[in-house]
């Protein structure tokens, strides 16, 4: 299909963030552990065959280095953990695309009594946005784009019987551009939700609830993500309601399900015509095939946000298979597939055109070689192949990489 040489641009996402629906939260007490401090450092250097992940491809090494450390505390019948690590990047023949991203994480699972209990978690996050996200800037330049990312959630419970709990949540979600051509795809969320939680043992959770949120894109502009025109500033703020499952069950010390599965309902006061409504479902299974292979398995449909000139969402399904080897005592091999069509939905036909809807298919295949080289030290190799087919022109990629690295924590 041939698309304008404006629309050639291969950006496809300018904000890919959660599903719809995040798996719940455990809110039990938690076990009794002793105090934690620890520290992580690694490196790993990557070889990619096409690091802008664009048609016409363009190799590149990469250095990624990590430092971190992570404490765990017990206080009476309270639990804090908190989390901090820097991540550089360095590219050996595009230094213009160096960065330092990194993480930071704090969480308090809290109890009163018996009866009241619940926790809270935050979590800040700074990293590069993928370039097969955003793609190449109007000049033919991949776009060096920093997102800040910052998420918020604080749960409360209180018991009814031994099993049976109430429940209700709050959460918040900001996302924030560095290049000034991507603000218009800064992202704010904000949801609550109450229902009840089943937790009869130690092995399941099972919580129901209704959930609601607003979306909304605060910094309104006249060029959607991929750079182009829009015939004017268009409000795609939403609402999004749903009735949700969640389960996470773990039938033996060795094998768990997990996940969530419900309607979803997302309207657009101002655009009806964006409007969203379906199941949406992500479901990890984890289970022994035998004494040397662990196979961990997901299947997901979600619904991504995005802004565009004709879409406003994209419609998400697929699986992941990854299995684990244990070869000897010091020597894993973790196996990587997984698949996924993206569909861009929720045109408001500003312009008369003959665009059939896109849609893309993305393949993930590879494997990982670990070593363990001392007690909490290992070695690993990595190779991949990413590949994106689209029925739009322009839009096809192969990266094909290979990775060494190292990883410890003391």
């Amino acid at each position: 299909m041939a698309i304008t040489s404006t629309q050639r641009l291969r950006a496809t996402l300018a904000l890919s963030l959660l599903p719809v629906v995040a798996v719940a939260q455990p809110v039990s007490m938690p076990t009794r552990a002793e105090d934690v401090f620890s520290v992580e450092a690694g490196a790993g250097l990557e070889h990619h065959s096409n690091i802008f992940r664009t048609q016409d491809g363009q190799s590149d090494t990469i250095l990624r280095a990590l430092l971190g450390i992570r404490a765990e505390r017990e206080l009476s019948l309270q639990r804090f953990s908190a989390f901090a690590n820097l991540q550089p990047v360095k590219y050996a023949s595009n230094s213009r695309y160096d960065f330092v991203g990194w993480t930071a994480g704090a969480g308090w699972d809290w109890q009163i009594g018996r009866p009241l209990f619940g926790n809270f978690t935050a979590g800040f996050t700074r990293d590069q946005t993928p370039f097969d996200v955003i793609g190449i800037d109007p000049t033919g330049r991949a776009q060096n784009n920093l997102r800040n990312l910052v998420t918020l959630r604080a749960l409360g419970g209180l018991r009814l019987t031994q099993g049976l709990s109430a429940i209700a949540a709050v959460d918040r979600l900001n996302l924030e551009n560095s290049l000034d051509i991507q603000r218009g795809s800064d992202f704010r969320r904000t949801g609550a939700e109450v229902g009840v939680r089943y937790a009869p043992g130690g092995a399941t959770d099972l919580d129901v609830v209704y959930r609601r949120e607003n979306g909304d894109f605060p910094n309104r502009q006249v060029f959607d993500a991929l750079g182009l025109l829009l015939p004017a500033a268009v409000d795609n703020q939403y609402t999004q309601d749903g009735l949700l499952l969640r389960l996470g069950w773990r039938p033996s010390e060795a094998s768990r399900l997990s996940g969530n599965v419900g309607y979803t309902r997302r309207s657009f006061e101002n655009l009806p015509q964006r409007d969203f409504s379906g199941v949406t479902a992500g479901l990890d299974a984890e289970w022994p095939l035998s004494g040397q292979v662990l196979m961990r398995a997901s299947v997901f449909r979600s619904i991504d946000t995005i802004e565009l000139l004709n879409a406003s969402y994209i419609d998400a399904i697929g699986f992941g298979i990854r299995p684990t080897w244990q070869l000897t005592s010091r020597i894993a091999i973790d196996g990587i597939l997984s698949y996924a069509t993206r569909s861009y939905q929720g045109d408001p036909r500003f312009v008369i055109s003959n665009l059939e809807v896109r849609e893309d298919k993305l393949t993930d295949l590879g494997v990982r070689i670990n070593y363990e080289l001392a007690r909490r030290v290992a070695l690993y190799t990595d190779l991949r192949t990413l590949r994106r087919t689209s029925n739009y022109q322009g839009f096809d990629f192969t990266d094909n990489w290979f990775g060494v690295g190292v990883r410890g924590a003391f």
